[in-house]
This record gives C-alpha cells, structure tokens and sequence, in this order.
C-alpha cells in the first residue's frame, strides 16, 4: 500500500513538473510571437486556438482519464488482456471522434471564422486543424501509460509537443511573414499540428519498446473471454460525458467573449482591421502577462488537492483551514505584487515588448491587470474545493462569473470610449465573481472564516511599497536615461528587491511559507540566523 502511495506521488511529481514546463514554455511564447505576427497575427492565432481548444474538449479531454480509470480497475484484478483490449477500443474511439473533428473544421473553416466576426482567422482554424486528430489518438497512449501508474511517457510527451509547437511555430511564422499576417499566423499556429504529431511518435516509440514484453503477458491470457467493444465503449462514454460537459463550459464562454469583442467593437465604429487589431491587443498580448503568473498556482492548486484530501479522510477539519490559509496567503504574495506591478509600469513593459503598437496596448494592460489577484485565488480556491470533495462548486461559480463577464464586455466594449477595455473590466469582474462565490462556499464548507483580511494585509502592504519605488524609479530613470528597456528593467528589479526587503521586514512570511517555495529552505534558515524570521 505504501509502495503505491509512494508511487502515486512520485508520478503526480512527474506530471506536474512536465505541466510547469510546457506552462512557462506556453506562457513565455505568446510574447516574442506577438513581435512576429503583431497583435493583428495574434488576434487570428488566438480565434483559430480558442476552436482547437474547444473541439479537443469533446475529444481527449475526458476519454483519456476514461482510460485511465478503466484500465487501472482491469490490472488491480489481474485481467491485462482486458485493459489492453479498453486501450485498443479507446484507441479506435478516439481516433474515429479526433478525424471527425478534425475534417470538421476543416471543411468549415471559413464558415468558423465568419460566425466569430473574424475572416482573416480562416488559414490558422486550417492550420489547426489536424492537430485535434494527433492529439486526440496520443490521449489513448497516455491514458493506458497513466492507468499502469507509470507517468513519465505522459510527461516526456507533453514536453515534447510544447517544445516541438514553440520551436516550429516560431519558424513558420517568421518564414511565412512576407506573405502577410493571415499566413504568418497560420505558419505559427500550424506549430501546435505538428508539436501533436511529435506527441503521438513520442508516445508510440514508447509503447512500441514495450509491445515485446506486453504481446508475452497477453499470450497468458489466449482463450479467455473478454468484454465486448461496445460495452467498453459505453463505459468509456458513461464516464466521460460529464467530464467533458464540465470541460467544455471555459473553451465555450472564450468562443463567445471572441465573438462578443469583435462583435461589439465594430457596433462601437471601429472598422474589422481595427477591431482585430485590439482584439490581438488585448487577448493576445495583455492576456499572456496576465497568465504568466498561472504557472505557479496551477502547480499549488495540484498540491492542494491531494493534501486537503488527505486531511479531509482523517476529519482533520483545523488542518484543512491551516492548509487553506496557507495556500490563499501564497497566492495573494505572488497575486499582489504581480497585478500592481503591471498596473503601474503597463505602459513601460508593453513599449519594451511591442514597441511598435501604440499606447492603447499598456492602457489595455493596465485595465486587466486587477485581474492577476482574482485569477490566482480563483485557482487555488478550486484545489482547495476540489480537495474538500466539493469539485462542482468552482465550475458553477466559474460558469457565473464567465456569464457576468460576457454580460459586462457586451454592455462596455461597444463604447468608443471604452471599445477593448471594455472587455478588459469585464474579465477583472468575472473573475472576481468567481473569487468571491468560491470565497462564500470555502466559508460555508469549512464552518469558519479564513481571515481574509488578516492573510491580505502584510502582502498588500509590501506590494505597495513596491508600487511606489517601481513608480518613482521609473520616472527617474526615464528621464535621465534615453532607452526603451533600461528605465523598465532597472524599475522592476528594484521594484522586486524592495517587495521581498518590505515582506521580510514586517514579517510578512512564515518558516512554513517559506518551505513551500523551491529554494525556501536554505532561505529560511539564513532569515533566522539574521533574527528575521
């Protein structure tokens, strides 16, 4: 039992590592690709994802953990023949609905582009369009991979189709540049197709380095009666469906705020290449510093899940709000600095990276910027809830504060005077509806307040002190120094220096805190030895 537990965790380890890595890999792309395509090129690429998106989510979002599932239940009685014969069928499955898609979109690819009031989106949904194919049939690879517990292929997969799309989607793009941003977009979007492709042969050579050795354990098996394809089938889709409902509520609300954006933004008079061109600003280029941040509270949000569960079993219910309060105060330490920090030097960091843009791109910035904190808490709400075994509570308040943030970007986007940040406030209030609903279940489930505004306090005080030196800093070294990326540079590692400087000082991390970071061991102890801890 022991031996298993160690072997679940040394794999979710290995999991979320991957996940971490091709996270930053995705965040981090979006920047040096919008200098490439600009955000119009970007505005085409984010339409033609937000499609991908979505049609995987009726494809292999779901039926891998199916898989999974199945295919475990099958070896913990000993029936190996079994479980290959569910990853066989699975197999067949998914590639029967990942080709269906696939010719789906792209036969209709123009109608797409069309319905979502962006036609020049029309070669990247093409370009994407195969990769639900490849991807869909290396689900059934990972999922069987997964259901034997041994996730490294899953893991060197998701490596390398992050590498293989970052480093083939940049090529086309600059290669196809010449030709215009429609095709540019799609060079680069065509990077996902073959990062899948890349996935599937990973993915393949594995399992063909292991058939020997399968086609052995399943001689012992010759004879014996199996389940029928269609009762396998019906089981993979039993489990599947809801999985799948739930998944595909977020890719459906990112389809409709593309449609409500650029629907609006031509009722408010701005022309379609206009239009597009916040489009990019906003989605595809505010958006992805928006996101960086998500890297590190996507890996908490994991961690938690198994860590309240286990509190949870025991009825340990102090633990559970320890570990809670824990989890949301290092959150709001990374959440805060982030969201002021993007706020006040918006303007500056968007000159940096998209010099060439205007400054409608830092003002779009600086409107979305609030929503990092909401963002950040809304993810570490949901592990802890999920923990807790309460998984529907954050899809349903995600799902309200999606539907206030299409109601309020409709409503604020079609006022030229607002137009893209519009949509901008509309994002920060979703999510905050979002924060706040889950907030209110945590409270209710837990039978006790978190003391919210005890865990905000020392972080917002840091996080203003560091808004100040990064404010005053700047204006001092812009004027003094004539360059586009010194004054910004300069600002924020003063501005990050002081943050850390104030936190520690006011005591505004624990030993416990610390530990949770990578390195905060080490870092702990030196704080203590100087009486700082």
């Amino acid at each position: 039992m022991e031996n298993n537990k160690h072997s679940f965790v040394k794999g979710a380890l290995i999991l979320t590592i991957a996940g971490i890595i091709s996270k930053v890999l995705g965040a981090i792309y979006r920047i040096p690709l919008g200098q490439i395509i600009t955000s119009e090129g970007l505005a085409y690429h984010q339409t033609a994802y937000d499609l991908y998106i979505l049609m995987l989510t009726f494809s292999s979002y779901a039926i891998p953990t199916a898989i999974s599932k199945l295919v475990s239940e099958r070896l913990e009685v000993g029936r190996n023949d079994e479980a290959h014969k569910i990853f066989r069928v699975a197999m067949a499955l998914l590639a029967v609905i990942g080709l269906a898609l696939s010719v789906i979109l792209f036969f209709n690819a123009e109608a797409f582009s069309q319905a979502f009031k962006n036609p020049g989106s029309y070669l990247a949904v093409l370009a994407v369009s195969p990769a639900i194919f490849t991807v869909s049939i290396s689900g059934a690879f990972r999922g069987y991979f997964q259901g034997m517990q041994n996730m490294a292929p899953s893991a060197v997969s998701q490596v390398t189709e992050q590498i293989s799309r970052v480093l083939v989607g940049f090529l086309l793009a600059y290669m196809l540049l010449p030709k215009g941003y429609m095709a540019s977009a799609a060079g680069a979007i065509f990077g996902t197709t073959i990062g899948g492709l890349v996935s599937f042969f990973t993915l393949y050579i594995i399992y063909a380095k292991k058939k020997r050795a399968i086609k052995a354990e399943l001689a012992r098996f010759k004879g014996r009666g199996t389940e029928s394809t269609g009762s396998i089938i019906n089981r993979i889709i039993k489990f599947s469906l809801p999985i799948m409902i739930g998944g595909s509520i977020m890719p459906i609300m990112s389809l409709l705020d593309t449609f409500i954006v650029m629907d609006r933004l031509q009722a408010a008079g701005f022309d379609q290449m206009v239009a597009t061109k916040l489009f990019g600003q906003l989605k595809g280029m505010a958006t992805s510093f928006i996101n960086l941040p998500q890297v590190f509270t996507i890996s908490l949000a994991a961690s938690l899940v198994p860590s309240i569960s286990e509190s949870m079993a025991k009825n340990d219910m102090d633990s559970v709000r320890r570990k809670s309060r824990l989890a949301l105060k290092m959150s709001l330490i990374l959440g805060l600095p982030a969201a002021m920090g993007l706020f006040i030097l918006a303007g500056p960091i968007m000159r940096m990276f998209y010099p060439n843009e205007g400054a409608s791109l830092g003002i779009a910035l600086m409107y979305v910027s609030p929503a990092v904190i909401f963002l950040t808490l809304v993810q570490t709400m949901t592990g802890i809830l999920q923990g807790m075994g309460k998984e529907k509570i954050p899809v349903t308040n995600m799902v309200a504060g999606a539907s206030v943030k299409a109601v309020v970007s409709y409503v604020l986007t079609s006022m030229p005077a607002l137009n893209i940040n519009g949509a901008a406030i509309g994002t920060v209030l979703g999510y905050a509806v979002a924060t706040v609903l889950n907030l209110n279940a945590l409270r209710k489930y837990q039978k006790k307040g978190l003391g919210i505004i005890s865990i905000t306090a020392k972080p917002a005080i840091a996080s203003i002190a560091m808004t100040l030196v990064a404010y005053f800093s700047y204006k001092l070294l812009h004027a003094s120094i004539e360059s586009k990326y010194v004054p910004t540079l300069v600002s924020i590692s003063l501005a990050a220096l002081a943050y850390v400087i104030v936190l520690v000082v006011i005591r505004g991390i624990t030993e416990e805190e610390l530990d949770t970071a990578p390195g905060g061991k080490k870092l702990a102890r030196m704080l203590k030895k100087k009486g700082l801890l």
